[in-house]
């Protein structure tokens, strides 16, 4: 049993230690700056918070050069890797400038990029709420539009601070 090794909590090696053993989706969060560039970045924190009205939480690292992008857009698109997505997850987990050089992307309705090639499934969000916690910010979206990409049924997955995918994928029942 690993302990608290201060009064602050847990030691950060342990938590992370601990967090690797819960499989997660891969997700890409991308916007556009004041300039109308895309920003993204990779993110496993991604969840719903509620059907009704329906709403995304992301939690993003306050280093993150998206970030700013993010807060001053207020509009963002969440876009679910498939199991082919290793790739795209690397380079947008990075800290390159130029992320979407060889990238396709277009529009979503909220106007976003969607990684319409990459991901499975996308959903258009326009901020709520934003939270501070800790050593990131937590932004609250509610989802204004989005679909599952025909064609590609098996997510990408992360575990052990690996990539992983399922075996055989469910019917599609789309």
């Amino acid at each position: 049993m690993t302990r608290a090794a201060s009064d602050s909590g847990i030691a950060p090696e342990a938590f992370l230690a601990i967090m690797s053993r819960f499989a997660t989706g891969v997700a890409v969060v991308t916007t556009l700056d004041t300039n109308g560039e895309p920003k993204g970045l990779t993110s496993s924190a991604v969840c719903s918070v509620s059907a009704s009205p329906p709403l995304f939480l992301v939690c993003v690292d306050r280093a993150s050069r998206t970030l700013p992008a993010l807060l001053a857009s207020g509009e963002w698109v969440v876009n679910f890797l498939g199991a082919d997505g290793h790739a795209i997850s690397a380079l947008f987990a990075g800290k390159s400038d130029d992320k979407f050089r060889d990238i396709r992307w277009r529009p979503a309705l909220n106007g976003m990029p969607w990684l319409y090639e990459d991901a499975l499934s996308h959903a258009a969000c326009r901020t709520q709420e934003v939270i501070e916690a800790g050593d990131h910010i937590v932004l609250i979206g509610r989802v204004e539009a989005g679909e599952v990409t025909p064609g590609i049924a098996r997510p990408l997955l992360y575990f052990q601070r690996t990539y992983h995918s399922l075996g055989t994928a469910p019917a599609d029942d789309q």
